[in-house]
């Protein structure tokens, strides 16, 4: 068969009765154009560009490869142009663009292959243009997929297409270059990646998931470190807000690190905390608390004289806790419950 024999219209069964249409053992859909444009511009919002552009080019690649195959199983081709050529002419049957090769170039016993296309009336680039407006970018994502999976599949080795031109980004044409993977250097990563990458939303999600969950731990610990300054003794500075998700955060890391560290003494400086509320001065309490269930000393230090007053009015014994003016009594206060004597400015045993 030659490539002026095909007639996309002989070649396809349409059964109305059983709602299927086929071209030989396989089943194909027509849809608006309009439609696959709105829902290709909700991948790119919904997914992101470099999503869209995985998913959007491995189904070109599927629909080439698919052709191919579903071709070569129903016809016999004159000449191996005629059965590379059936690709182009599909595209044109089936309403994607108009096709034009520039050049063309093959030796499938030596793995080479070159071919330079000019796409005309793209469906891609005029619903990108129409819905998303002028991309910065090629794309013609389902074409240049469906140019790599066709002649891939009639290739026997991997071909890529890339799109140098397009009329999505404000060039006058699409132009598209295909060659062996091999052949191709670091200006074709973007078209490899769409066709290779293992990417799953679900999977990009979690990924993204974890990552946020270790930017916001290391962001808590930040926020209110745990310092060792002695054996046993660790200061918790406390500065700015403190919010019940931060309280919680707090009350956690302290109660581990006293476990996890044999830690004898917590000295909770608040010198950074300029406002208290009620809940805010509750969970001090309760974290006083529990330091002390732990077998842990509880110091606080760094109260300010309208902080005191705000725990006083909102009726919370300070007797309960054992509290000093600044971080350096706070030390020394520590320093006498180990049993340790302060010399000059370095605590000794005794």
């Amino acid at each position: 068969m030659k490539i002026s024999d095909i007639d996309f219209q002989k070649m396809l069964k349409f059964a109305p009765q059983e709602g299927r249409v086929t071209l030989g053992n396989d089943r194909l859909l027509i849809f608006r154009e309009e439609a696959f444009g709105t829902l290709r511009a909700m991948l790119i919002e919904q997914l992101g560009d470099e999503l869209a552009r995985v998913y959007l080019s491995k189904f070109g690649y599927r629909c080439g490869e698919g052709d191919f195959k579903a071709m070569k199983s129903i016809f016999s081709w004159d000449s191996e142009e005629d059965e590379l050529m059936a690709g182009p002419s599909l595209h044109m049957w089936e309403g994607i663009a108009k096709v034009d090769l520039t050049s063309l170039s093959f030796d499938r016993a030596k793995g080479e292959f070159q071919c330079s296309v000019v796409w005309t009336n793209s469906y891609e680039a005029e619903a990108h243009v129409r819905l998303m407006g002028p991309s910065d970018e090629p794309v013609c994502h389902t074409l240049t997929g469906y140019a790599s999976g066709w002649s891939t599949a009639f290739m026997g080795q991997s071909i890529i297409a890339i799109e140098t031109e397009c009329v999505g980004k404000g060039d006058a044409k699409c132009l598209a270059e295909l060659r062996p993977e091999s052949a191709w250097g670091p200006e074709a990563d973007r078209w490899k990646h769409a066709l290779t990458a293992d990417i799953s939303i679900w999977r990009e999600l979690d990924t993204k998931s974890k990552e946020l969950r270790r930017y916001q731990q290391t962001l808590s610990e930040l926020a209110t470190p745990i310092i060792q300054v002695w054996d046993g003794v660790v200061v918790v500075p406390v500065i700015g807000v403190v919010d019940s998700k931060r309280s919680a955060e707090m009350m956690e890391s302290v109660l581990e690190r006293v476990t996890a560290d044999a830690i004898e003494c917590v000295i909770f400086d608040v010198t950074g905390v300029e406002v208290v509320d009620t809940y805010t001065a509750s969970h001090i309490f309760k974290l006083a608390a529990a330091t002390s269930l732990l077998g842990a000393s509880f110091i606080m230090t760094g109260i300010r004289p309208d902080v005191a007053r705000t725990l006083v009015q909102i009726g919370l014994e300070l007797g309960s806790l054992t509290t000093c003016r600044s971080l350096k009594e706070g030390l020394e206060k520590s320093f006498e419950l180990l049993g340790l004597s302060v010399v000059g400015s370095r605590p000794s045993g005794f």
